[in-house]
């Protein structure tokens, strides 16, 4: 190896290192993938990358990112996973596969080329995987400047395929614990709701209405998103009591909510808010008697929302939702924060002054 290769070795080697780094940092599929094919045709010189995946339930390989305008035609193609395809073969034998002339290999998958109109000359596929785990198979096509992929190329995309797999397992990760955390939240609401029948659909709307007067304020990032977990578990502490004795003015249930979620580090930063949610602006609340900006903002906007969806649920049939709205917006202004009740009256009557 002469000095000018050994130099180019040494700046692809420096750019695997950033591009391992990137990866690391992404969190959606999509843009993980889009960067790895990317980097896979920066670092091999090709004209075209894609990356197929596995999908094991139908047990095929499908183009789930691919470079250039022939993205969306190609990601109709399903391809078998069996030794019939360069891809198949790459991973069913765990194996690098380099191609120098497609057209000889009775391997080449043609389907693709037809779908697509591009023709595929030189090809090099390395398996994906993270331990025993398949993800699929990252891709390199056609060899620009030189006339085939080199040992070198197939070394560097194997370490490529290997960052990639261990971004693609993290990303998976994530995506599985916010389903299960999603899980958990609709879980738990519906046990609320079992032992207060009267309350269905109470939790939605009290999120709805405090993430609209969030943003209204300009409440962004993770604020945001502690008063949206606060709206779904504002009530929590009312799971560890007696349902025979089940009462949303007892002052104990904000604090038992706020000891639950203080022990589960994603949600620790709501326990405040669960604790002052019944506090009010002029002192009268509970369970502390907190008064005026003592009580954290997103308390506040909670205590108003609750306070709304609680009282609007029992209208009774002679009184209309314009009577009820003038006649809690009149008592809101004492007893909540007046610049938030002035916002959310706003957004539940839109266009009245």
């Amino acid at each position: 190896m002469d000095s000018v290769e050994l130099e180019e070795r040494m700046n692809i080697m420096s750019r695997l290192c950033h591009i391992g780094q990137e990866l690391a940092s992404l969190t959606d599929l999509d843009e993980l993938l889009a960067k790895i094919i990317d980097c896979c045709k920066d670092i091999c010189s090709s004209d075209k990358a894609s990356i197929l995946l596995l999908d094991e339930s139908r047990n095929e390989l499908y183009f789930k990112q691919t470079s250039g305008s022939m993205g969306e035609d190609i990601r109709r193609i399903r391809i078998p996973l069996n030794e019939k395809s360069i891809a198949g073969w790459s991973l069913i034998h765990r194996e690098t596969v380099k191609i120098d002339d497609v057209s000889t290999d009775p391997r080449h998958y043609k389907g693709v080329d037809e779908a697509t109109g591009y023709e595929t000359k030189t090809l090099l596929a390395v398996p994906v995987m993270w331990g025993d785990r398949c993800f699929g198979v990252v891709e390199a096509v056609n060899k620009l400047k030189e006339p085939v992929f080199t040992d070198a190329d197939a070394d560097n995309l194997k370490i490529l395929a290997q960052q990639a797999a261990v971004a693609i397992n993290n990303v998976f990760l994530v995506e599985e614990l916010q389903n299960f955390f999603v899980h958990t939240i609709e879980i738990l609401i519906n046990a609320l709701e079992a032992i207060d029948p009267y309350s269905r659909g109470h939790v939605m709307r009290v999120a709805r209405y405090a993430t609209s007067i969030a943003r209204e304020v300009g409440i962004t990032g993770k604020e945001f998103e502690n008063i949206l977990y606060a709206s779904y578990f504002h009530d929590i502490g009312l799971l560890r009591k007696d349902a025979n004795i089940l009462n949303k003015r007892d002052p104990l249930h904000p604090v038992i909510g706020a000891s639950i979620l203080e022990q589960i580090k994603i949600l620790e930063k709501t326990a405040a808010i669960v604790k002052a949610h019944h506090e009010y602006y002029d002192g009268t609340g509970f369970p502390n008697g907190l008064k005026g900006e003592e009580i954290p903002l997103a308390a506040r906007i909670l205590s108003l929302v609750e306070d709304y969806d609680e009282e609007s649920s029992s209208i009774n049939a002679g009184r209309s939702k314009e009577k009820f709205n003038k006649d809690f917006f009149e008592k809101a202004f004492v007893r909540h924060d007046p610049e938030l009740v002035k916002i959310f009256k706003k957004i539940v009557e839109p266009g009245v002054n």
